[in-house]
This record gives structure tokens, sequence and C-alpha cells, in this order.
């Protein structure tokens, strides 16, 4: 059936549905499920100096905001592992994804690069104002995936 899947996840009650309608198909096809969080940028930590010290070296900051970067990555990590704990104890091997930018793009990337047959979606995900005045990643990604989506409500 499919080969690739992959499951879109923002850990709403939506996206965990959608883990779970992930979880059979992956049990029909006997196959892995890919699945993916996408990090706004603004939800990055910022290094707290905006203005340059000349007390501290530029390595110096630039080496503690990839630490903080690094750090935040890894709990999102973590969380993403917790979430997807249900699919392992089902017997379903998983790889995590954790990306960088617009969700519907790194979405869509994502699939394009791993040659994702479906991708498993929540119809509402957490809403921002950026959401609702360009459109939903439900609708730029049902718009421009490389495959067909399941959008579970």
């Amino acid at each position: 059936m499919f080969q690739k899947i992959l499951w879109a996840t923002d850990f709403s009650p939506h996206a965990r549905d959608a883990g779970r309608r992930a979880l059979e198909c992956a049990r029909c096809s006997h196959r892995p499920v890919d699945v993916l969080t996408v990090v706004s940028p603004d939800e990055l930590p910022l290094f707290l100096l905006d203005v340059p010290d000349p007390f501290i070296p530029s390595e110096t900051v630039h080496e503690a905001e990839q630490r903080l970067k690094a750090e935040h990555e890894e709990r999102v990590r973590r969380e993403l592992a917790a979430e997807t704990a249900f699919l392992v104890e089902a017997g379903v091997p998983v790889q995590l994804h954790v990306r960088v930018g617009s969700p519907a793009d790194e979405i869509i990337r994502l699939a394009t690069e791993l040659g994702t047959d479906l991708i498993v979606m929540g119809s509402h995900g957490r809403r921002s104002l950026e959401e609702l005045l360009l459109g939903s990643t439900v609708e730029n990604v049902t718009r421009h995936a490389p495959c067909p989506v399941l959008v579970v409500r």
C-alpha cells in the first residue's frame, strides 16, 4: 500500500489523532513512519546580547547561541519521542525529524526528500495570527504536496 508515511505533528490534539491514523496506515502497509515537527524560528532561544559586548569575543557569543539552539532542539526531540511512544510500543519503526522554518514548506520539503507516499496530519493545529492571515498549514500542504495528504479531523 504505502511505502513511505510521514506524520506531521505540532503536538495538538488533532495531530495526535492523525498519529493514530498514521499507525493504522503503517500496520496495514507493514512500513515505518517518519515523524516531523517544525519549530518556528520565532520559537528558537535568542542570546540575550542584542548589542555586541567588546569584552566578549564574537566566537563565544556564536558558541553560546549554537549551544542554546542545540539544547532547544534536544528538548523538542525528547517531546517528539514522547509523542511517538505509542508507535514504538505498537512495534512500528519510527524516524524522528525536527526542522526549523515554515511548517508547510518544511513538510513538503521533507516529503519530497524522503519520497513520501502519504502525509498524515491533523485538520487543525496551533493557530497563529500569521496562519489565519496567510492560510493554514493544512491548506498549503494539500495544495503543494508531492503525494496524497490524509487530513484527520
